[in-house]
């Protein structure tokens, strides 16, 4: 009996002493593999403890696989393009705002805006938004145009008087040139459904096939630079809708190309549309035009404007009224407001207050040096003034912001540099139509400004003091509107 335990006992030990020496021999080799699960402890506890929330996270992750062109990739080099779409949006807006680098005053569209908008078929011409017409550089609207044949201006695509950042009301991405006439037509209206070429409806205006994806690209830039809403001035659906519809245009690139160039930062959404739909969605994805299937721009055809001026007498044509622009003559004009203000702040309104367009190329502005009874320094006018609407004519020199961003005029020295003791007058084919001020060289309005009162319907050669509202200089919140 005891042979056979102590037998057994010696078993025991030596089956003990193999285990253990194999044991030994598995962890020294390879002490932190885990056969089973090669993950780390930490991806396996957290895919353990919450798999459907890491693949939320991963699906929400962008995978855009853009192929930029190389004229652009640095501009968009610091943009990461493999991030959740709010993400996407912040980087966007960052970047449109800090390559933003020169903020340029609002009169110097004229320097840049023809070259970005020039007819890509006519070298000499511009494209005219809505209308689609093309005209000659030089019949832009503007004191300082010695050409009597103006027949365009300048058109925001986001009305100016809508838009809540300073900086932004000079901002050349939002600028078209257009038809004077159109231009009033359309006003502030928000852009509203349509079919075919541009129109104005009991709601808003509808900009016309060919125009509906240029307008929702450039609302689209002013919404992530400016944080300027979709619903002042249509919706987003809507804007959607024409982006995917209406493709980027040869004219929309070199107008971006020009911009960029003038003031620093791009529209992305003309680089590629499809950025529209990766951030705001829409029943119908836009051209992703970063792919290596895209064909580029569209071609468009314009069309030459009958009333072109061909350097002969400088004339344009008359309409069944008498007037040049499709302007009439039977229009009613006043003067509306007067700034007096320091320095160099002058301004006059004037408003057409009948339901006609006016032909401004028989009004003139003159004044009488310290109320000496003779009128000189005479500024004709030009171009037309739709029914309701105001004209702003401003001193070149003004310091006062609101006067740069409502000019339509902005004229160096007389007649825009007159005193509190000198009259100014609003005439029609030579004869004095209506007046601010007295003769004599009282001082009837130094250092103020004045509004004219609603109740007034008709201009007045003499001045009445009791049509005017006063305010203290430099007051100029109204001006621009009626």
């Amino acid at each position: 009996m005891k042979f056979k335990f102590s037998t057994f006992l010696f078993c025991f030990l030596l089956i003990s002493v193999t285990s253990c020496s194999n044991d030994d021999d598995t962890l020294t080799l390879n002490p932190e593999e885990d056969t089973e699960n090669t993950e780390s402890p930490e991806q396996s506890s957290g895919d353990t403890e919450n798999p459907e929330e890491t693949n939320e996270e991963q699906s929400d992750v962008l995978d855009l696989n853009f192929i930029i062109p190389e004229e652009i990739a640095g501009y968009y080099s610091e943009v990461s393009f493999d991030v959740t779409v709010e993400e996407l949006k912040k980087e966007l807006v960052s970047l449109t705002s800090e390559k933003h680098t020169t903020l340029l005053e609002y009169w110097q569209r004229h320097d840049y805006l023809y070259d970005a908008t020039e007819d890509p078929n006519n070298p000499e011409n511009v494209i005219l938004v809505y209308s689609g017409e093309s005209r000659p550089k030089n019949q832009y609207q503007s004191a300082d145009n010695t050409n009597p044949n103006q027949t365009f201006n300048t058109e925001h695509i986001y009305p100016k008087s809508k838009i809540k950042v300073e900086v932004g009301k000079a901002d050349l991405h939002n600028f078209y040139p257009a038809d004077i006439t159109i231009n009033s037509n359309r006003g502030n209206d928000p852009f509203v459904a349509g079919e075919g070429s541009f129109t104005s409806t009991g709601s808003g205006w509808y900009p016309g096939d060919d125009w509906r994806g240029d307008v929702a690209r450039i609302v689209m830039y002013m919404s992530i630079r400016y944080d300027q809403s979709f619903e002042t001035v249509g919706n987003l659906d809507l804007f959607l809708e024409w982006n995917a519809a209406d493709p980027v245009s040869v004219l929309e690139v070199q107008k971006n190309n020009v911009v960029a160039e003038a003031q620093g930062n791009r529209n992305p959404f003309i680089d590629n549309p499809y950025l529209a739909t990766v951030l705001w969605g829409g029943d119908d994805e836009a051209v992703n035009t970063w792919t290596t299937d895209y064909s580029g721009p569209i071609s468009e055809e314009y069309t030459e404007n009958p009333t072109e001026d061909n350097g002969n007498d400088g004339e344009g044509e008359e309409d069944n009224n008498g007037g040049e622009n499709g302007g009439s003559e039977n229009a009613v004009l006043m003067f509306s407001e007067y700034v007096e203000g320091s320095g160099n702040n002058k301004a006059l309104e004037i408003v057409n207050i009948s339901e006609e367009t006016a032909d401004l190329s028989g009004y003139s502005i003159q004044k009488q040096v310290n109320g000496n009874g003779e009128w000189s320094n005479e500024l004709s006018l030009s171009g037309t003034l739709a029914a309701g609407e105001v004209l702003v004519i401003i001193n070149s020199q003004s310091d006062l912001q609101k006067l740069l961003d409502e000019a339509d005029i902005s004229q160096s020295g007389a007649p825009i540099d007159y005193n509190g003791n000198d009259p100014v007058g609003l005439f029609k084919d030579g004869t004095l139509i209506d007046m601010i001020g007295t003769a004599g060289g009282d001082d009837f309005a130094k250092d103020i400004t004045l509004r004219r009162k609603s109740s007034v319907t008709a201009p007045s050669a003499t001045y009445n003091s009791d049509e005017w509202e006063s305010f203290d200089k430099n007051t100029v919140d109204n001006i621009g509107t009626y």
